[in-house]
């Protein structure tokens, strides 16, 4: 076993490093920027909150990870239009935030000025829940929104008339919804490996010149392996496994029945809608979910494709956080337009949808990289 010690000053700056989002620790990568493991931490809290404390460990550190990617698209976005924070600047707002809590607490809770909770105490607490980088990116991203938005940009006449003519149309569709969970759920049936399976991995590992040896240098029994050679083995079946999924999913997309096939693949129902509106599917109800499929640009570009409402195509999926969809379009009518459209000339939202668009847009080329597991 290797054993070191570190100095007390060591273990002080190693703390200080954590808290400012400087520690060395990772939990893998944002395109080739490495995150670290207090604001990994810091996003799966938010996640758990966001979620109220349903899900898993996979489905929370999933989100953890699109959090983190999207806090830093909006870092990207921020630093081109010129809007960044120091750290300087939040952790003096931090420290005011800390004082005006301390002097709360020892105001409403009558204590004595002995019991009152030190600012210095309150400071570090808020650090441990969330570090300086994690704190800065999330104000950036709100203030993009918030401050960065206003404009006076005014719909045009001819966006005027094609909103007014898409205000009349309705359209039946069929649709499953599912997240990755589900997928990794999915992915995972049926594959406990068989005794047979781990002799064979047994043998594959002893033949290796770096295989663990026990003290008489000999391979250590399979017996005394075979936990680890059932993980290893999950491990890397659970990662085949899933892979393959997605490709299942992406081949039955193309048959007439399948998203009959995909539904039953997943483990979730059909769900079928009639007669909606465009802007109603800005917001559709599947039992306690709620989907809006135009949050995913791909949806407003697949509208257009020849033969969608024909040949009932499957289309998608869409996603919308760790939600995706896959739809069939079964028909669509035309009744008459809503002229409150031709009235209607200024646009607020316009500018919050482009700036969606830009992290979507992004999206793909930016790569999570996560740290696999390895045996010590």
């Amino acid at each position: 076993m290797l054993a070191f010690m570190l100095l007390k000053s060591d273990v002080e700056q190693a703390g200080i490093d954590m808290l400012f989002g400087k520690g060395n620790i990772t939990m893998g990568s944002i395109d080739g920027q490495n995150v670290p493991i207090d604001s990994f931490h810091a996003a799966k809290r938010f996640c758990i909150q966001m979620y109220q404390g349903q899900g898993s460990e996979a489905l929370w550190a999933d989100c953890a990870f699109q959090t983190l990617k999207g806090q830093y698209i909006f870092r990207k976005i921020g630093n081109s239009v010129g809007y960044t924070l120091t750290e300087e600047s939040e952790k003096q707002a931090l420290w005011e935030d800390a004082q005006r809590a301390s002097k709360n607490s020892f105001q409403g809770a009558g204590y004595s000025e002995e019991d009152m909770r030190k600012p210095e105490e309150i400071y570090r607490q808020y650090l441990q829940q969330a570090p300086l980088r994690f704190r800065i990116d999330y104000k950036v991203s709100q203030f993009l929104f918030q401050g960065f938005l206003p404009s006076e940009l005014r719909r045009t006449d001819g966006e005027l008339n094609i909103l007014s003519e898409a205000s009349g149309a309705r359209v039946d569709l069929d649709t499953v919804l599912y997240t990755e969970e589900d997928l990794v759920k999915a992915s995972e049936r049926n594959l406990e490996p068989t005794d047979q399976q781990l002799k064979e991995l047994y043998e594959k590992e002893s033949l290796d010149p770096g295989t663990l040896k026990g003290k008489d240098g000999k391979p250590i029994p399979f017996e005394e392996r075979k936990a680890v050679l059932k993980s290893k083995f999950l491990l890397d079946a659970r990662k085949n496994s899933l892979e393959s999924l997605k490709a299942k999913l992406v081949a039955l997309q193309n048959e007439a029945d399948g998203l009959q096939k995909i539904s039953a693949l997943v483990g979730k129902p059909t769900v079928s809608l009639r007669n909606k509106s465009l802007s109603e599917l800005n917001k559709i109800n599947i039992g306690k979910d709620v989907f809006s499929l135009s949050a995913d640009k791909k949806f407003l570009q697949d509208l257009s494709l020849p033969g969608l409402f024909t040949q009932k195509k499957n289309i998608g999926p869409y996603r919308q956080g760790e939600k995706y969809a896959i739809v069939s379009f079964s028909g669509v009518k035309l009744g008459n337009p809503d002229p409150g459209f031709l009235r209607t000339r200024e646009n607020s939202s316009f500018t919050t949808a482009i700036l969606m668009e830009i992290p979507q847009s992004l999206e793909e080329s930016i790569k999570i990289e996560r740290p696999t597991v390895s045996e010590e």
